[in-house]
């Protein structure tokens, strides 16, 4: 059904799928309502064909549609409390006055109150600290940091400690990880190709510095959806300039879908329709991709809006490359020392890759030249096998007609017998002379290429050598010597083409008088790309504006580049104060990813089918705050860290408050979480002091398990390979890790790292048996747990006491309690080996939950 109805005022300006709105307030002449009872759109009204209203009717009409107000509104934002604007709420009056820190804690203690609750006592300190490392940087505290904030008399050590901590380098990297989930990053595109994204890893550190800069998201928000957009053409000579640098890595926010290879008009559909359904669930909490095929279910989002808001990208244009999924653009690299850095490391790239180059020629001119003399001799016997069969065929065709000629009884079948061997034989003949076409070659090119050395040496293909096995052509030492060759070559030419100043980028059609129109978008019958119904302009959702009109696209007055402008109105109108869904969605999502769940719980479905707020005044209150503060992230971060709320302590048992919210919605206690599997990794890598600080660059490639190495690290169909990272690059934090969509690191993987194909709001956490297996004979555990056991013995000494002392200073923080210490010391003397005893301790700690969760 279309949805049209004019059963009230409300639903005439609402409209329907098809045609929208019904009337357009003020302009009874754009109006559909009056089209179809003018029978200038079908079908008409009346419905009854032998029926229609008089003129006077229709001109009444007309005149009560020109003396509606333009801000007529159809009253959505009265039925629903997201598309409301934010109302300022006064702090709720509490009793326990003596709790609340700031006005976080009166909204939360205020709901506590009401249901009879109290909130839980602050936990210690030694607990405190560790949970702001691991919310703000990812990592554990060292334990001599433990032990001085501890005994810190300082009544501002707590907030000290805070604003250190978000000025960390290291803040950007923890907090980058949960945009990168959103924004669906990967370093490839997915689906059975699985092509590699060379400069995919420059929009991560692009987002790593956003957080780390405090930048204001509205910019954040404009940059990622229209970061070429943001010249203004105030001449009418000349193009506009590219986009700025960071700018155009900022636009890799809408490159980042997984795609398959191109198909037309099918996967330009697909493209589009990806980016207005994850701008619309990432900045707007909206699930607009819902209404590509029909009106949404439960919002009040029409179809036709989901073709409204594709529009605004309707003159995106890919870049062309090599890759299937579109090319990158040019973008310099603008952050301090990277240009400087980059450049020199792309240099000895070069160099080695040329020195390389020059070895493996040199290494397989003897075997092109064994392989073109075992082709030569291939070729010389298929001659001669030719040339006999040539004779052969020549003897039986002459025997045939003596037999023939003669009139024996047993001729008839003495001429079958010939006939048949002269069949026999062509046919072979024939063959023959096809394989001696495929083995010579063609327009003076040699006789066996570097292509076909890989072949005989890989045994591809059919048999290139012929007669002669290839295991006597090439030692085992010269085919592991020539694949290796090949394979540090490969990985030698990705990791310069990735060190180029380019990135994943993207940006307008030209439009007239140099290209044709911005292409129509039109509304699709049941969302299929080849069945177009209704054209659209631009246009925002309707259940949020409370109209259907076109959007203002603000384009140059010499009207010049009339392609441009489409993505700015949408990042503008996002990114505006006056929108009420930017600033409620993105204060949730901080909350959640500091207490584990937000105060919407469905952080990306702020729509009638997700979760009410379990604080909406608060809610409105810190989305208010957060525009206020000029969209500063650290802010709120440090509003909600410094608060009561926060500090509370999750040792708390309370059957009362189980019993009325066993959930914890109401947040009478901290939630404990599970470390994501990123933290685990870089703890561990922390622990045994490999862990690299090293900032930014392209991603790293940590050693895999041996039979997944092998089968990653082969060449297959142009997917991306795994070019193994050896030394301390390969010990980076796990942001930098290389994300292959097909196959991610497996540690990562099996500790619930997101598949990274759609926005992940929220990460699921799963307790398995693969994953105490993982932490206790994984194979980097293994490593790491002797790496660890290594540096105790350096740092402690040669006494059992000291290195069980060392050990749960490095994992946990603080020092062993006597029976722990006593238990350790028992476990020591049941060893012959002392250093075997430390690294076996050292795997029990891993396997802790005092290790894995956060209190």
């Amino acid at each position: 059904m279309s949805g049209f109805s004019i059963e009230s005022l409300e639903s005439i300006l609402k409209g329907g799928a098809r045609h929208g709105a019904a009337v357009e307030p003020g302009r009874p002449e754009d109006s559909p309502l009056v089209h179809l009872l003018r029978g200038r759109l079908t079908p008409r009204m009346p419905f009854d064909s032998s029926v229609s209203l008089p003129e006077s009717d229709i001109a009444a009409i007309e005149a009560w549609i020109r003396d509606l107000k333009p801000d007529v509104e159809a009253g959505f934002g009265d039925e629903y409390w997201a598309f409301k604007k934010p109302l300022r709420h006064a702090v709720p009056k509490v009793h326990a006055k003596y709790w609340p820190r700031n006005e976080i804690d009166y909204f939360i203690l205020g709901e506590l109150e009401d249901k009879g609750l109290s909130p839980s006592p602050e936990a210690e300190r030694s607990v405190l600290i560790r949970r702001l490392y691991f919310n703000l940087i990812g990592l554990p505290p060292p334990y001599e940091e433990v032990a001085e904030f501890v005994n810190d008399p300082s009544p501002t050590a707590y907030e000290d400690l805070v604003d250190r901590l978000l000025a960390d380098p290291r803040y950007g990297e923890r907090w980058a990880r949960h945009w990168l989930d959103l924004a669906r990053y990967a370093d490839t595109n997915g689906y059975e190709g699985d092509r590699d994204f060379p400069h995919a890893w420059r929009y991560r550190d692009y987002v790593v510095d956003a957080f780390n800069h405090d930048k204001p998201y509205d910019r954040f928000i404009k940059e990622q959806i229209a970061g070429d957009e943001f010249f203004k053409v105030t001449s009418a000579a000349g193009y506009p300039p590219p986009a700025e640098p960071e700018q155009a890595v900022a636009l890799t926010f809408l490159r980042l879908a997984p795609f398959t290879e191109p198909r037309g008009e099918e996967t330009r559909d697909l493209l589009l329709s990806e980016m207005t359904t994850t701008v619309s669930t990432v900045f707007l909490g909206l699930t607009m991709g819902c209404a590509k095929c029909h009106d949404h279910k439960y919002d009040p989002i029409p179809a036709r809006d989901f073709y409204r808001m594709k529009a605004f990208f309707a003159a995106v244009r890919i870049p062309r490359a090599k890759i299937e999924v579109g090319g990158p653009l040019p973008a310099e690299f603008y952050r301090p020392g990277d240009k400087e850095r980059f450049d020199a490391r792309r240099s000895r790239h070069e160099e080695q890759l040329e020195d390389l180059k020059a070895q493996f020629e040199k290494f397989r001119e003897p075997l092109l030249e064994r392989l073109t003399a075992a082709k030569r001799r291939e070729i010389s016997k298929l001659e001669e096998r030719r040339y006999e069969l040539a004779l052969d065929i020549k003897k039986a065709r002459g025997a045939l007609r003596v037999n023939s000629e003669a009139l024996a009884p047993e001729s008839d079948a003495k001429s079958r017998e010939l006939q048949l061997a002269i069949a026999e034989k062509t046919a072979e003949l024939k063959k023959l002379t096809e394989k001696l076409a495929q083995l010579r070659p063609k327009d003076q090119e040699p006789l066996v290429t570097l292509r076909d050395l890989k072949k005989a040496i890989n045994n591809e293909a059919d048999n290139t050598v012929g007669f002669e096995k290839r295991d006597e052509l090439f030692s085992p030492a010269e085919k592991e010597r020539f694949n290796q060759s090949t394979a540090d070559i490969l990985a030698l030419e990705r990791a310069v083409e990735r060190l180029q100043p380019m990135a994943m980028s993207l940006t307008n059609f030209d439009g007239p008088p140099y290209a044709p129109s911005v292409p129509t978008i039109y509304v699709l019958n049941r969302g299929h790309h080849d069945q177009p119904g209704e054209p659209v302009e631009p246009g925002f959702p309707s259940a949020v504006t409370g109209h259907s009109r076109p959007a203002t696209i603000e384009i140059d007055r010499y009207k010049k580049h009339p392609s441009r402008g489409r993505r700015m109105a949408l990042a503008e109108w996002i990114a505006s104060p006056a929108n009420p869904l930017t600033s409620r969605v993105m204060v949730n999502r901080l909350w959640q990813f500091n207490f584990g769940r937000g105060i919407v719980e469905t952080a990306s479905n702020f729509g009638k089918n997700g979760k009410p707020p379990t604080h909406p005044e608060l809610l409105d209150w810190l989305a208010l705050r957060f525009v206020e503060d000029e969209w500063s992230i650290k802010s709120i971060q440090r509003l909600i860290l410094t608060s009561s709320t926060f500090r509370q302590s999750s040792f708390r048992e309370d059957p009362k408050a189980e019993a009325i919210d066993p959930g914890n919605r109401l947040l009478w206690r901290f939630d404990r979480r599970r470390l994501e599997a990123e933290e685990i990794r870089d703890t561990i890598l922390a622990m045994s002091g490999h862990l690299n600080g090293e900032r930014g660059g392209p991603p790293v490639f940590p050693p895999l398990p041996e039979g997944l190495a092998q089968q990653l690290s082969a060449e297959t169909r142009g997917a991306a390979r795994w070019d193994t990272t050896r030394g301390p690059d390969a010990w980076k934090r796990s942001i930098y890790v290389y994300q292959r969509r097909s196959q991610p690191l497996p540690f990562l993987e099996v500790f619930d790292s997101p598949p990274l194909t759609l926005p992940c709001e929220r990460r699921e956490t799963s307790v398995t048996p693969l994953q105490a297996l993982t932490m206790y004979d994984s194979g980097f555990v293994n490593t790491e747990a002797e790496a660890i056991a290594e540096r105790i013995v350096r740092e402690s000494g040669s006494q059992n006491g000291g290195r069980v002392r060392r050990a749960f200073q490095l994992a946990f923080g603080r020092n062993p309690h006597p029976d722990e210490l006593n238990q350790a010391q028992r476990f020591f003397r049941t060893r012959e080996s002392g250093q075997e005893a430390l690294v076996a301790l050292c795997r029990v700690l891993l396997n802790s939950n005092e290790l894995l969760y956060v209190d």
